[in-house]
């Protein structure tokens, strides 16, 4: 199912969480008036991003290799391409964004070299009000960690206040809680909350079903059968 929209509706922090989630393959394209962006995943990871004047160009090519010798790229120069392309890439507030799944053939060399992860918490920090509201809206809401979490923290590189925060993310404290604990602007924990969120570090809290004892359960059964005799 192909994934699209709008960059001022969805920001990159949501594109990459839907992403990662599904250990994506394929190629996110986002059209711009002025040039287009092709970035190409690899199990939810970013691995190559390049810019076309036009979209079909990208089509054009279903081998990765194919790709990086049509760029002039060798495997070995992909990192450092990847590190200068980024900032340009993540910078984009506007655009009409698509993600086509499964199109691309990867050689089994290509490994993702910067966790997705990390990328999200990056841009969790420059959240606006607006933007964390969509998903940290309430106070009192109360989250708790993921399966998993702690591979994803260390892949998210958090800073030091990060890590105070996550700690305290125990499915009891409250989001009024931790900004009371922690000190911090209130901006500040939702937005890496919302990170977090992306990340797969943290889940809203599971309501835990209520389970009747067995001594209630016979109680209440003795309560009725007397009722019954007495009718």
């Amino acid at each position: 199912m192909a994934i699209a929209g709008d960059l001022r509706v969805f920001n990159f922090v949501d594109i990459f969480q839907v992403l990662k989630k599904d250990n994506k393959d394929g190629i996110l394209v986002i059209e711009r008036d002025d040039t287009n962006y092709a970035v190409y995943f690899k199990e939810g990871d970013i691995v190559y991003i390049r810019e076309v004047k036009k979209v079909f160009y990208v089509y054009l090519d279903v081998d990765f290799e194919a790709v990086l010798q049509k760029e002039g790229v060798s495997k070995d120069e992909l990192y450092n391409v990847l590190v200068a392309r980024l900032p340009n890439l993540l910078s984009l507030k506007e655009g009409k964004f698509s993600f086509t799944p499964g199109f691309i053939r990867y050689p089994p060399d290509i490994k993702p070299m910067i966790p997705i992860e990390k990328l999200i918490m990056y841009l969790a920090r420059q959240l606006t009000e607006e933007e964390v509201e969509r998903k940290i809206s309430d106070l009192d809401l109360i989250f708790e960690k993921a399966e998993n979490w702690e591979e994803k923290a260390k892949k998210a590189y958090l800073l030091d206040y990060e890590k105070k925060i996550l700690h305290l993310l125990n499915g009891k404290n409250k989001v009024s809680d931790i900004i009371n604990q922690t000190k911090l602007d209130p901006l500040i924990v939702k937005r890496t909350l919302y990170g977090f969120l992306a990340c797969g570090i943290i889940q809203r809290e599971k309501k835990k079903e209520r389970k009747i004892g067995f001594d209630l359960t016979k109680n209440l059964l003795s309560k009725i059968i007397s009722k019954i005799k007495g009718l």
